[in-house]
């Protein structure tokens, strides 16, 4: 306790000097996931401190760890009201409003799409060297129609500029424009040829995994995630996709669930498929399997982690309307 508490007094009294270190505490508390501790500390911050608009950001990433995105949002827009030269407020608010786009009305969208466009161009000027910016207008002009802004030339731009920094999430990039363009083979030798750049990452190796299951080859996609799993033993991720597999394709089930419930006994990190989504492909095997009783559980646990997830309530109305 004692030591939340000094912290808590660095933050509100301590220097300008010394804000660098500060916000090093801040950031090694976040990715402990030290989410309760950390909002006590951050609350505190007024806006007449010279970290406030830090406290902002940080307090929205806790939001979207937690899945609460509108208020994410209006602590991103917090955080860029009090200093708007920060490239990486204005990536996460374009996220965020990504996110929320996905069930928002026609009128609404629309507005949205033109805020998101906005704070990823803001994000890149402000440091062209932001990666996720990038990524996040690869994502706009590869779904934007043309007269929002979409543009497969300016998409291709995007991945040149990663590319130039990395050379495997470039080509994992054009893999991606590539996939949106329906263009299979070519996006398959680029999603291959970053896993061959760089066979370390798992990202790169998550992305070939994905683009199979997308066009529905279980088998190659699979091969990917029993790859990684074997190459990389203590990557618990591995299991969650592979029994997403199960669920899928519907094979395999015994050993779909075995894995999954290996996942959810695994503390997961941020960007990792959460416990709510492990308990969604449990239910959906369960459900193929014609077990009733046990979907209906596993709808139900996942509901209750996360509440406003669609695919396990409408899952759990299609078992109960079933059970009638």
């Amino acid at each position: 306790m004692l030591r939340w508490a000094c912290l808590l007094f660095l933050i509100l009294a301590v220097p300008i000097a010394v804000q660098a270190q500060i916000a090093e505490k801040t950031k090694r508390l976040f990715e402990g996931s030290n989410f309760e501790e950390l909002k006590i500390i951050l609350v505190k911050v007024g806006r007449e401190n010279s970290y406030f608009s830090e406290a902002q950001y940080y307090l929205g990433r806790i939001a979207v760890e937690e899945k609460d995105y509108e208020a994410s949002i209006e602590r991103f827009e917090e955080a860029i009201k009090e200093n708007d030269k920060v490239a990486e407020y204005h990536n996460w608010l374009g996220v965020m409003y990504a996110v929320m786009i996905k069930d928002a009305n026609p009128i609404k969208k629309g507005h949205l799409a033109w805020k998101i466009k906005n704070e990823f161009d803001t994000a890149v000027k402000l440091d062209p060297h932001n990666l996720q910016a990038q990524w996040g207008l690869i994502h706009y002009f590869t779904q934007a129609p043309g007269f929002m802004g979409g543009s497969w030339e300016k998409a291709f731009g995007c991945a040149k500029v990663i590319a130039q920094h990395n050379a495997a999430q470039g080509s994992r990039a054009r893999g991606f424009i590539h996939g949106a363009q329906k263009k299979t083979e070519l996006a398959e030798k680029e999603f291959f040829a970053a896993t061959v750049l760089d066979p370390a990452s798992t990202e790169n190796a998550f992305a070939l995994g994905h683009f199979y299951e997308e066009n529905h080859l279980f088998v190659k996609a699979c091969a990917v995630y029993e790859d990684l799993r074997k190459k990389n033993p203590n990557n618990k991720v591995a299991l969650y996709y592979i029994g997403r597999l199960s669920a899928q394709n519907g094979s395999q089930f015994e050993k779909g669930l075995e894995l999954l419930n290996e996942y959810v006994l695994y503390k997961t990190h941020p960007n990792e498929p959460s416990h709510s989504s492990a308990f969604l492909a449990m239910a959906m095997i369960y459900e193929k399997k014609g077990n009733k009783t046990m979907a209906r559980t596993y709808y139900q646990n996942s509901l209750r982690l996360e509440p406003g997830l669609k695919e396990a309530s409408e899952g759990l109305k299609r078992v109960n309307s079933l059970s009638l």
